[in-house]
Formats: C-alpha cells, structure tokens, sequence
C-alpha cells in the first residue's frame, strides 16, 4: 500500500478509537456533581487512564509538602469590622470576634505591601521550591487565604469554624484533590481547632491523605501530664489524632500530618507517650507505636538546625512540622528539607512569626 495510503488509513482508525474513547467517557462517567468533589481531575482520570493520556496531573518525581502559619491572616476590611469591636477574652470556636487581651499582641493589621510580601514568599513555594500543596494555620478562609496565594494555587478545604483561625490548605493548580471534611474531634472543648483532611490524586495508585493541623498551645515541652490547662487540653488531642493515624494505616493508604504542632517535637520524641492511650505523656511516640504495623512516622525536621524567618526571630526550635508515614518515606527515598525565610528587603513589614517549612520527598 502506498505510504500515503497507508497514512490515511491510521488517521482515520485514530480519528474511530478517539470517538469510541468519548462515547465510553460519557456512558460510564459519574453525573457532573459528582465530578466536582474532586478538584482539577477530569474524567480520563476517574477512569484511570490519565497516566496514559499524559493529561492526569498525577506525580512523576515524588511530592513536595509545606506548612506556614500565616497570623490571624484576614482580608483588611473584615481585620477593621472585627476589630472595632473586640472582646477580651479568647473568642470560641463558634464565635465571629477579634480579641484584643490586654497585654498580649493583637491580631496584625496588614497593608497592600504587606499582602505582597507574602505573595512573593507564596509565589517562590510554586516556583523555585517546587511545593505541591501547603497546609495552612491562622487563615481566615479562602477569601483571606487569595490574598497571598494567587496565580497558580487554589486554596480550599478550610475548616468550618466561625472564628477566623481556621486550617486548610493551598494546592498547586493542577493537582487533583478532594476535600475530606473536618477532623471536628480536635476541637476538645469548643474552643480548640479542628483539622483539615485531603486526599491528593484520589481513588489513584499515587494516593496521598493529608492532614492539616493547629494544636493547643502553651504546651511546648514536659509531660503532657501537668497541673497546667494548655497541656490538659494538648493531651486531648492526641488520642485523636493517634486514632485518624492508625486508620489510614488500615486503609492502607499513604499519609501525612502537617501544620503548627505548638510543641517541641525533636524533646517529645525521646521520652514515652506511656501506656494509657487514652491519656498519653507525650505525641510523637504516641503516634509513632507500629501499632497497627506500620504506624511509624518520619519528621522533616529530626536532626535539622532551626533556621529563624528574619533577623528578629529569637526562636530556637521549630514548632511547624511535617509528619510522613512509613509508606510515604519508603515510595520516597531521597527527601530534602528547606526553610523559607522572608526576603531581608521586607524587614519592617507585617508578615507573620512563622515562615514556611517544606520537605521535598523523592523517589
């Protein structure tokens, strides 16, 4: 057959398994609203033949995972409507209100410039560190959260609270996700907060549930087994989260916890959580028991020295986190940890008093 016979004939059997490849696409494809709940996956992709079609948005060279806790981070017009009328006392879970507590540091008011300054920290996560998601703390929802993160990013699965420190996240553009719901558990006492839960490429091979939490703090180091609220209610948590760990362990799905854990992880993890689980010592070894196999976690920041946001930062251990379980660590051998500390040329500026934490895991 003559090449140009011979061409013609592969168009058209191409241009036939395309239309076949549609007509199959929409007989077996779930109603439009279903589809929705998970972000950015098209409908190759709830087949499982995105990989194949190059179009799947699905992980070639490993995951990258940030947290950053942003400060009471709101838009300038509800920061102003709050603020005008603020109460005393630390506002509850389910309370619209500002405190303004006498002799603490109020909620940060911030400018345009300041807005921009932490776009461009946002803007190098995307691009120069390469970070696929970003769990966040201390954000009031997505309209505050668009206010740093903006082209490239959609921000959502934030917390279902009233008061504005919420948790969520911020997702590349592009990778596909489904909100989970609240881990509501965590707010022990109605004024505690709540985390957020994702799944990153679900119903895929490349699965990946996440956590984004904001823990109790005042309860940085020691027992948790102190005459002390803070610890009481840090104590609480932690079965809670122990019991979302084991459970994704039995799923059989890869995992991760990430956020402001208001504690001195790297002290924690020497000491024992002790054997009621119900009332535990201590977190790491609490959640890191192998029981069931396989609960076990890596810290991105064992053994990395503590690298302060800007010049004014007297901090001397990190409080931020990521936690990787077992099965996430061996799919990603070579893991790099970074801290992104703010541009020097920003001094002055209102930004946050924490910068970013990210680890770059890889196969």
């Amino acid at each position: 057959m003559p090449r140009r016979q011979q061409a013609a004939v592969r168009a058209s059997l191409t241009h036939i398994a395309l239309c076949l490849a549609a007509t199959l696409v929409a007989w077996l494809s779930p109603p439009i609203t279903q589809i929705d709940n998970v972000a950015h996956a098209g409908l190759l992709d709830k087949l499982g033949w995105g990989s194949a079609f190059g179009s799947s948005g699905e992980p070639t060279s490993g995951l990258t995972l940030a947290t950053w806790n942003l400060e009471w981070l709101m838009t300038p017009a509800e920061h102003a409507r709050l603020s005008a009328s603020c109460q005393r006392q630390q506002p509850r879970s389910d309370e619209r209100a500002l405190p303004c507590t006498p002799g603490r540091k109020p909620p940060p008011a911030r400018t345009a410039a300041d807005f921009d300054a932490l776009a461009r920290s946002a803007q190098a996560l995307r691009s120069n560190q390469g970070v696929d998601v970003v769990a966040l703390q201390e954000v009031d929802g997505p309209e505050a959260a668009r206010q740093v993160f903006r082209q490239g990013w959609k921000v959502d699965c934030f917390t279902r609270r009233a008061h504005p420190q919420k948790v969520g996240f911020a997702i590349r553009e592009g990778v596909p996700h489904r909100c989970n719901g609240d881990l509501q558990a965590l707010d022990v006492d109605g004024g505690t907060r709540a985390g957020s839960d994702i799944s990153l490429w679900p119903g895929t091979p490349h699965e990946v549930r996440l956590l984004a939490v904001h823990l109790k703090s005042g309860c940085f180091t020691g027992k948790l087994d102190r005459s002390f609220a803070p610890c009481a209610r840090l104590r609480q948590q932690v079965p809670v989260v122990e019991a979302w760990v084991d459970q994704r362990v039995r799923d059989g799905v890869a995992f991760a916890i990430l956020g402001d854990f208001n504690r001195h992880l790297d002290k924690d993890a020497r000491h024992p959580a002790g054997p009621d689980e119900a009332a535990p010592l201590n977190l790491m070894q609490a959640w890191s028991d192998d029981a069931p196999r396989g609960a076990e976690l890596l810290r991105a920041t064992e053994g990395q020295r503590y690298v302060g946001c800007d010049a004014d930062d007297r901090h001397s251990q990190y409080i931020d986190d990521i936690l990787i379980d077992r099965r996430l660590a061996d799919r990603n051998k070579n893991r790099r940890f970074a801290r992104l500390p703010f541009d020097a040329g920003d001094a002055g500026r209102t930004l946050s008093d924490h910068c970013p934490v990210i680890w770059s895991l890889k196969p």
